[in-house]
């Protein structure tokens, strides 16, 4: 695989998390995440599908996020969140832009956060 589509897989693996959390993505306490101010992709795995050369899964996704969620009414609280994938991401290559591009209703996350 080459860097430039591994570059490609990560950014598009940090926009769908940006999206999923400002999408209603409650954290363990069940609070609302109101804003994400970071998100950074910790390990994932690449894994080419032996039965069709133009696609790939990303298994055992790891990512760390910072965010504000909502604390009451008028008032918003910081977390880090933990997220894990709930099963492989589908990312299919787009010859139009020489790259792999990811198939966003394959991206299911969860809090994996734990309780110190």
């Amino acid at each position: 695989m080459r860097e430039k589509e591994q570059e490609k897989i990560s950014k598009d693996l940090k926009e769908v998390v940006n999206k999923i959390l400002k999408n209603g993505f409650k954290n363990r306490q069940h609070r609302i995440v109101d804003t994400v101010e970071q998100v950074q992709i910790q390990n994932y795995e690449i894994v080419q599908d032996e039965n069709d050369r133009d696609q790939i899964y990303v298994h055992n996704i790891l990512v760390g996020a910072r965010v504000f969620v909502i604390f009451s009414e008028d008032a918003k609280s910081s977390d880090n969140i933990v997220l894990k994938n709930q099963k492989p991401l589908s990312f299919r290559y787009n010859k139009e832009i020489d790259n792999y591009e990811i198939v966003e209703d394959t991206a299911i996350f969860f809090d994996a956060t734990t309780h110190l």
